[in-house]
Protein backbone atom coordinates (compact mmCIF):
# COMPACT_ATOMS: atom_id res chain seq x y z
CA UNK A 1 0.00 0.00 0.00
CA UNK A 2 2.77 2.27 0.97
CA UNK A 3 4.36 1.49 -2.14
CA UNK A 4 1.57 2.16 -4.44
CA UNK A 5 0.55 5.51 -2.55
CA UNK A 6 4.49 6.62 -3.06
CA UNK A 7 3.88 6.09 -7.09
CA UNK A 8 0.47 7.85 -7.10
CA UNK A 9 2.22 10.47 -5.45
CA UNK A 10 5.42 10.66 -8.11
CA UNK A 11 2.67 10.72 -11.09
CA UNK A 12 0.72 13.53 -9.92
CA UNK A 13 3.94 15.46 -9.20
CA UNK A 14 5.14 14.70 -12.84
CA UNK A 15 1.64 15.52 -14.19
CA UNK A 16 1.44 18.88 -12.20
CA UNK A 17 4.97 19.80 -13.12
CA UNK A 18 4.16 19.41 -17.07
CA UNK A 19 0.82 21.24 -16.74
CA UNK A 20 3.04 24.34 -15.15
CA UNK A 21 5.70 24.44 -18.18
CA UNK A 22 3.17 24.21 -20.04
CA UNK A 23 1.40 27.03 -18.92
CA UNK A 24 4.57 28.98 -18.60
CA UNK A 25 5.00 28.51 -22.64
CA UNK A 26 1.73 29.61 -23.51
CA UNK A 27 1.85 32.33 -21.09
CA UNK A 28 5.26 33.35 -22.78
CA UNK A 29 3.91 33.27 -26.28
CA UNK A 30 0.83 35.04 -25.03
CA UNK A 31 3.12 37.93 -23.60
CA UNK A 32 5.38 38.22 -26.78
CA UNK A 33 2.63 38.31 -29.29
CA UNK A 34 1.04 41.10 -27.18
CA UNK A 35 4.35 42.76 -27.36
CA UNK A 36 4.55 42.41 -30.85
CA UNK A 37 1.33 43.96 -31.88
CA UNK A 38 1.00 46.71 -29.24
CA UNK A 39 5.00 47.86 -30.93
CA UNK A 40 3.44 47.72 -34.61
CA UNK A 41 0.24 49.52 -33.23
CA UNK A 42 2.70 52.11 -31.65
CA UNK A 43 4.97 52.13 -34.91
CA UNK A 44 1.97 52.87 -36.88
CA UNK A 45 0.86 55.41 -35.05
CA UNK A 46 3.97 57.46 -35.94
CA UNK A 47 2.05 57.93 -39.74
CA UNK A 48 -1.20 59.17 -40.07
CA UNK A 49 -3.00 60.04 -43.25
CA UNK A 50 -6.40 61.14 -44.78
CA UNK A 51 -7.60 62.04 -47.90
CA UNK A 52 -10.49 63.77 -50.13
CA UNK A 53 -11.88 64.05 -53.44
CA UNK A 54 -13.61 67.22 -55.01
CA UNK A 55 -15.04 68.09 -58.06
CA UNK A 56 -16.10 71.41 -59.15
CA UNK A 57 -17.67 73.26 -63.14
CA UNK A 58 -16.66 76.50 -63.29
CA UNK A 59 -18.59 78.50 -65.81
CA UNK A 60 -16.97 82.06 -65.97
CA UNK A 61 -17.18 84.96 -68.46
CA UNK A 62 -16.60 88.49 -68.11
CA UNK A 63 -16.65 91.32 -71.17
CA UNK A 64 -12.96 89.97 -72.74
CA UNK A 65 -13.46 86.14 -72.41
CA UNK A 66 -15.23 82.87 -71.34
CA UNK A 67 -14.36 80.08 -69.48
CA UNK A 68 -15.83 76.65 -68.81
CA UNK A 69 -13.77 73.87 -67.20
CA UNK A 70 -14.07 70.69 -64.39
CA UNK A 71 -11.47 71.05 -61.94
CA UNK A 72 -11.04 67.48 -60.25
CA UNK A 73 -8.58 66.87 -57.34
CA UNK A 74 -7.47 63.80 -54.81
CA UNK A 75 -6.24 65.90 -51.48
CA UNK A 76 -4.17 63.82 -49.07
CA UNK A 77 -2.51 65.14 -45.46
CA UNK A 78 -0.32 63.16 -44.12
CA UNK A 79 2.50 63.20 -40.90
CA UNK A 80 4.85 60.77 -39.52
CA UNK A 81 6.24 61.50 -36.10
CA UNK A 82 10.41 60.97 -36.79
CA UNK A 83 10.83 61.63 -32.88
CA UNK A 84 9.05 63.04 -30.63
CA UNK A 85 9.84 66.92 -31.10
CA UNK A 86 10.23 66.59 -35.29
CA UNK A 87 7.31 65.81 -37.10
CA UNK A 88 7.31 65.79 -41.44
CA UNK A 89 4.09 67.15 -42.80
CA UNK A 90 3.71 66.04 -46.52
CA UNK A 91 0.13 67.70 -48.10
CA UNK A 92 0.16 66.90 -51.78
CA UNK A 93 -2.87 67.55 -54.11
CA UNK A 94 -3.22 66.44 -57.50
CA UNK A 95 -5.18 68.47 -60.00
CA UNK A 96 -7.16 67.45 -63.19
CA UNK A 97 -8.58 70.24 -65.43
CA UNK A 98 -10.74 69.38 -68.37
CA UNK A 99 -12.48 71.79 -70.80
CA UNK A 100 -11.91 75.54 -72.11
CA UNK A 101 -9.88 78.22 -69.66
CA UNK A 102 -9.22 81.74 -71.05
CA UNK A 103 -8.74 83.39 -67.42
CA UNK A 104 -5.78 85.04 -66.30
CA UNK A 105 -5.22 83.35 -63.32
CA UNK A 106 -2.03 84.62 -61.66
CA UNK A 107 0.01 82.62 -59.21
CA UNK A 108 -2.64 79.16 -59.39
CA UNK A 109 -2.84 78.73 -63.28
CA UNK A 110 -5.26 76.22 -64.03
CA UNK A 111 -3.76 73.62 -65.64
CA UNK A 112 -3.20 69.69 -64.30
CA UNK A 113 -0.63 69.32 -62.10
CA UNK A 114 0.71 68.26 -58.83
CA UNK A 115 0.29 70.82 -56.14
CA UNK A 116 1.90 71.17 -52.71
CA UNK A 117 -1.14 72.97 -49.83
CA UNK A 118 2.22 71.61 -47.80
CA UNK A 119 5.49 70.18 -47.23
CA UNK A 120 7.08 71.31 -44.18
CA UNK A 121 9.25 69.43 -41.13
CA UNK A 122 8.21 70.65 -37.68
CA UNK A 123 10.45 70.79 -34.69
CA UNK A 124 8.59 71.19 -31.64
CA UNK A 125 11.20 71.09 -28.48
CA UNK A 126 8.60 72.39 -26.13
CA UNK A 127 4.94 72.22 -26.00
CA UNK A 128 4.80 76.20 -26.50
CA UNK A 129 7.30 76.67 -29.39
CA UNK A 130 7.46 75.15 -32.97
CA UNK A 131 10.07 76.28 -35.25
CA UNK A 132 8.29 74.86 -39.32
CA UNK A 133 10.42 74.75 -43.13
CA UNK A 134 9.63 74.17 -46.00
CA UNK A 135 6.42 74.92 -48.25
CA UNK A 136 3.93 76.46 -45.63
CA UNK A 137 0.47 77.32 -46.39
CA UNK A 138 0.44 81.05 -46.40
CA UNK A 139 -3.50 81.09 -45.32
CA UNK A 140 -2.47 79.69 -42.00
CA UNK A 141 -1.45 83.21 -40.77
CA UNK A 142 -3.21 85.30 -44.19
CA UNK A 143 -6.26 85.93 -45.40
CA UNK A 144 -7.69 85.22 -48.45
CA UNK A 145 -7.65 88.91 -49.29
CA UNK A 146 -3.98 88.67 -49.54
CA UNK A 147 -2.75 85.54 -50.70
CA UNK A 148 -5.18 82.55 -52.45
CA UNK A 149 -4.34 79.15 -50.83
CA UNK A 150 -0.89 79.17 -51.81
CA UNK A 151 2.78 77.41 -49.99
CA UNK A 152 5.31 78.98 -50.03
CA UNK A 153 9.08 78.05 -49.45
CA UNK A 154 9.47 79.85 -45.89
CA UNK A 155 10.65 79.27 -42.51
CA UNK A 156 7.81 80.14 -39.60
CA UNK A 157 8.73 80.08 -35.56
CA UNK A 158 5.42 79.93 -33.58
CA UNK A 159 4.63 80.90 -29.84
CA UNK A 160 1.46 79.24 -28.69
CA UNK A 161 -0.54 79.55 -25.26
CA UNK A 162 -3.59 77.44 -24.52
CA UNK A 163 -5.60 77.12 -21.92
CA UNK A 164 -9.08 74.97 -21.92
CA UNK A 165 -10.95 76.64 -24.94
CA UNK A 166 -8.80 79.30 -25.41
CA UNK A 167 -5.70 79.12 -27.98
CA UNK A 168 -3.20 81.60 -29.00
CA UNK A 169 -0.47 81.83 -30.81
CA UNK A 170 2.65 84.64 -32.55
CA UNK A 171 4.06 83.85 -35.53
CA UNK A 172 6.87 85.07 -37.55
CA UNK A 173 7.84 84.35 -41.11
CA UNK A 174 9.94 84.74 -43.69
CA UNK A 175 9.03 83.27 -46.92
CA UNK A 176 9.91 83.29 -50.78
CA UNK A 177 6.60 84.24 -52.48
CA UNK A 178 6.23 81.72 -55.55
CA UNK A 179 3.56 80.25 -57.61
CA UNK A 180 1.78 76.88 -57.35
CA UNK A 181 5.15 75.69 -59.21
CA UNK A 182 7.37 76.88 -56.21
CA UNK A 183 8.66 79.35 -59.43
CA UNK A 184 9.89 82.84 -58.30
CA UNK A 185 9.36 83.69 -61.82
CA UNK A 186 13.04 86.00 -61.53
CA UNK A 187 14.63 86.37 -64.19
CA UNK A 188 18.78 87.47 -64.85
CA UNK A 189 20.10 89.24 -61.83
CA UNK A 190 16.54 89.87 -60.47
CA UNK A 191 17.54 89.67 -56.24
CA UNK A 192 15.02 86.52 -54.31
CA UNK A 193 11.58 87.72 -53.80
CA UNK A 194 10.43 87.89 -50.13
CA UNK A 195 7.60 87.86 -47.54
CA UNK A 196 8.27 89.09 -44.38
CA UNK A 197 4.93 88.53 -41.75
CA UNK A 198 4.51 88.85 -38.16
CA UNK A 199 1.22 87.66 -36.94
CA UNK A 200 -1.16 87.40 -33.97
CA UNK A 201 -3.75 84.85 -34.12
CA UNK A 202 -6.35 83.71 -31.17
CA UNK A 203 -9.11 81.36 -30.85
CA UNK A 204 -11.88 79.99 -29.18
CA UNK A 205 -13.68 76.30 -30.02
CA UNK A 206 -15.65 74.94 -27.00
CA UNK A 207 -16.80 71.93 -29.92
CA UNK A 208 -17.18 71.42 -33.77
CA UNK A 209 -19.92 73.76 -34.35
CA UNK A 210 -19.16 76.65 -31.89
CA UNK A 211 -15.73 78.86 -32.56
CA UNK A 212 -14.54 82.23 -32.89
CA UNK A 213 -11.04 83.27 -34.51
CA UNK A 214 -9.20 85.94 -35.23
CA UNK A 215 -6.01 87.54 -36.07
CA UNK A 216 -3.91 90.63 -36.95
CA UNK A 217 -0.59 90.60 -39.09
CA UNK A 218 1.87 92.78 -40.44
CA UNK A 219 3.11 91.86 -43.66
CA UNK A 220 5.80 93.04 -45.91
CA UNK A 221 6.92 92.29 -49.84
CA UNK A 222 10.26 93.32 -51.33
CA UNK A 223 12.23 92.55 -54.66
CA UNK A 224 9.16 91.61 -56.30
CA UNK A 225 10.00 90.62 -60.12
CA UNK A 226 9.53 92.10 -63.06
CA UNK A 227 7.22 89.20 -64.47
CA UNK A 228 5.08 89.26 -61.31
CA UNK A 229 4.17 93.03 -61.79
CA UNK A 230 3.51 92.05 -65.50
CA UNK A 231 0.89 89.63 -64.57
CA UNK A 232 -0.61 91.83 -61.80
CA UNK A 233 -0.99 94.54 -64.42
CA UNK A 234 -3.48 92.43 -66.02
CA UNK A 235 -5.35 91.69 -62.40
CA UNK A 236 -5.85 95.28 -61.60
CA UNK A 237 -2.19 96.57 -59.79
CA UNK A 238 -0.71 100.13 -60.83
CA UNK A 239 2.47 98.77 -63.11
CA UNK A 240 5.05 101.25 -64.75
CA UNK A 241 6.73 99.51 -67.91
CA UNK A 242 10.40 100.55 -67.79
CA UNK A 243 11.18 98.67 -70.75
CA UNK A 244 10.08 96.55 -73.36
CA UNK A 245 10.70 93.76 -71.47
CA UNK A 246 10.74 94.95 -67.82
CA UNK A 247 7.96 96.18 -65.50
CA UNK A 248 8.08 97.51 -62.02
CA UNK A 249 5.43 97.98 -59.51
CA UNK A 250 4.73 101.91 -58.71
CA UNK A 251 3.87 101.44 -55.03
CA UNK A 252 5.30 98.63 -52.63
CA UNK A 253 3.37 96.71 -50.63
CA UNK A 254 3.71 96.70 -47.09
CA UNK A 255 0.97 97.09 -44.27
CA UNK A 256 -1.76 95.38 -41.67
CA UNK A 257 -4.17 92.91 -42.34
CA UNK A 258 -7.08 91.52 -39.97
CA UNK A 259 -9.35 88.53 -40.16
CA UNK A 260 -12.34 87.45 -37.86
CA UNK A 261 -14.44 84.16 -38.43
CA UNK A 262 -17.64 83.05 -35.66
CA UNK A 263 -19.61 79.97 -35.34
CA UNK A 264 -22.69 79.78 -32.87
CA UNK A 265 -25.68 78.66 -31.99
CA UNK A 266 -28.54 81.23 -31.87
CA UNK A 267 -31.58 78.71 -31.70
CA UNK A 268 -31.78 74.71 -31.58
CA UNK A 269 -31.66 74.12 -35.20
CA UNK A 270 -29.85 77.28 -36.28
CA UNK A 271 -26.16 78.74 -36.40
CA UNK A 272 -25.05 81.87 -37.28
CA UNK A 273 -21.72 81.93 -39.43
CA UNK A 274 -20.22 85.29 -40.24
CA UNK A 275 -16.55 86.53 -41.25
CA UNK A 276 -14.38 89.44 -42.41
CA UNK A 277 -11.14 90.51 -43.48
CA UNK A 278 -9.75 94.00 -43.67
CA UNK A 279 -6.46 94.64 -45.32
CA UNK A 280 -4.19 98.13 -45.84
CA UNK A 281 -1.36 98.85 -48.05
CA UNK A 282 0.70 101.56 -45.98
CA UNK A 283 2.81 102.34 -49.14
CA UNK A 284 -0.26 103.15 -51.37
CA UNK A 285 -2.27 106.43 -51.37
CA UNK A 286 -5.40 106.10 -48.80
CA UNK A 287 -8.36 105.61 -51.19
CA UNK A 288 -6.35 103.36 -53.31
CA UNK A 289 -5.12 101.35 -50.46
CA UNK A 290 -7.74 99.29 -48.60
CA UNK A 291 -9.65 96.16 -48.95
CA UNK A 292 -12.32 94.19 -47.12
CA UNK A 293 -15.06 91.86 -46.60
CA UNK A 294 -18.06 91.00 -45.24
CA UNK A 295 -19.79 87.78 -44.93
CA UNK A 296 -22.68 86.42 -43.58
CA UNK A 297 -24.85 83.38 -43.12
CA UNK A 298 -26.35 80.45 -41.51
CA UNK A 299 -26.06 77.02 -40.83
CA UNK A 300 -29.18 75.10 -40.27
CA UNK A 301 -29.40 71.59 -38.83
CA UNK A 302 -32.12 70.23 -41.55
CA UNK A 303 -32.27 66.68 -40.08
CA UNK A 304 -29.52 64.42 -37.59
CA UNK A 305 -27.91 64.08 -40.87
CA UNK A 306 -27.92 67.18 -43.38
CA UNK A 307 -27.24 70.66 -42.94
CA UNK A 308 -27.71 73.44 -45.31
CA UNK A 309 -25.36 76.28 -44.95
CA UNK A 310 -26.50 79.62 -46.99
CA UNK A 311 -23.96 82.49 -47.07
CA UNK A 312 -23.65 86.25 -48.39
CA UNK A 313 -20.90 88.62 -49.32
CA UNK A 314 -19.65 91.91 -50.40
CA UNK A 315 -16.30 92.64 -50.82
CA UNK A 316 -14.40 95.21 -52.16
CA UNK A 317 -10.65 95.39 -53.01
CA UNK A 318 -8.59 98.91 -54.47
CA UNK A 319 -6.14 98.63 -57.36
CA UNK A 320 -3.07 98.58 -54.37
CA UNK A 321 -4.48 97.08 -51.48
CA UNK A 322 -2.54 93.40 -52.03
CA UNK A 323 -0.53 91.93 -54.83
CA UNK A 324 -2.96 91.21 -57.34
CA UNK A 325 -0.97 87.89 -59.19
CA UNK A 326 -0.89 86.27 -55.18
CA UNK A 327 -4.87 86.95 -54.74
CA UNK A 328 -6.38 86.39 -58.35
CA UNK A 329 -8.35 83.19 -57.71
CA UNK A 330 -10.23 84.49 -55.49
CA UNK A 331 -10.41 88.08 -55.68
CA UNK A 332 -7.98 90.07 -57.97
CA UNK A 333 -7.35 93.59 -57.40
CA UNK A 334 -9.97 96.88 -58.67
CA UNK A 335 -12.70 94.63 -57.88
CA UNK A 336 -15.87 95.31 -55.98
CA UNK A 337 -18.66 93.01 -55.95
CA UNK A 338 -20.80 90.49 -54.11
CA UNK A 339 -21.05 86.73 -53.71
CA UNK A 340 -23.48 83.90 -52.64
CA UNK A 341 -23.12 80.05 -51.36
CA UNK A 342 -25.61 77.33 -50.61
CA UNK A 343 -24.30 74.50 -49.36
CA UNK A 344 -25.85 70.31 -48.03
CA UNK A 345 -23.82 68.77 -46.22
CA UNK A 346 -24.60 64.95 -46.18
CA UNK A 347 -22.89 63.62 -42.22
CA UNK A 348 -23.29 60.23 -42.80
CA UNK A 349 -22.69 59.87 -46.23
CA UNK A 350 -19.48 62.02 -46.01
CA UNK A 351 -20.12 64.46 -48.69
CA UNK A 352 -20.95 68.18 -49.85
CA UNK A 353 -22.87 69.45 -52.54
CA UNK A 354 -22.99 73.46 -52.90
CA UNK A 355 -23.06 76.29 -55.55
CA UNK A 356 -21.34 79.36 -55.70
CA UNK A 357 -21.87 82.39 -57.22
CA UNK A 358 -19.73 85.77 -57.99
CA UNK A 359 -20.21 89.21 -59.20
CA UNK A 360 -17.30 91.77 -59.26
CA UNK A 361 -17.28 95.38 -61.08
CA UNK A 362 -14.94 97.05 -61.97
CA UNK A 363 -13.23 99.97 -59.33
CA UNK A 364 -11.91 102.17 -62.25
CA UNK A 365 -11.98 101.76 -65.80
CA UNK A 366 -9.03 100.05 -67.58
CA UNK A 367 -8.38 98.87 -70.46
CA UNK A 368 -7.92 94.81 -69.52
CA UNK A 369 -10.43 94.64 -66.44
CA UNK A 370 -14.14 94.27 -67.37
CA UNK A 371 -17.61 93.00 -65.16
CA UNK A 372 -16.95 88.98 -64.25
CA UNK A 373 -19.23 86.85 -63.48
CA UNK A 374 -19.07 83.06 -61.89
CA UNK A 375 -20.85 80.12 -61.33
CA UNK A 376 -19.88 76.97 -59.83
CA UNK A 377 -20.79 73.67 -59.03
CA UNK A 378 -19.11 71.83 -56.60
CA UNK A 379 -19.05 67.94 -54.89
CA UNK A 380 -16.74 66.96 -51.95
CA UNK A 381 -16.17 64.20 -49.65
CA UNK A 382 -15.28 64.62 -46.44
CA UNK A 383 -11.60 63.63 -45.00
CA UNK A 384 -11.25 59.92 -44.51
CA UNK A 385 -8.62 57.68 -43.04
CA UNK A 386 -6.34 56.12 -45.42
Amino acid sequence: MKRRALSTLCIILGLTTKAWAQDQSVTTAVNTTATSAISAKKEKSKFTADWRLRLAGTDFHDDQSQSKYVDFRLDVRSKYLLTESLTLDLQPSIRMVSGQNQTIDGADKMENKILLNQAAAHYTPVEWFRLSAGALNERAIHTSLLIDELAFPAARTTALIKSGIFEMGFYLETAIPTSTSLSTNTKDLEPTPSLNTAALIWKFQSNKETFWKTGVSYFMYNNLPSAVAQQSLLLGNTVQNVSDAQYNFVYQFQGEEFGTEIQVPVFKYVDFVGQAQYIHNDKAPSEDATGYLALAGAKIHMTHNMDWTLKGMYFSIAPEAAVAYFNARGFETNRVGYGAETLFSFKKEGFNVGLQYKDAEVMYENPVQSREKQFILKLETFYADI
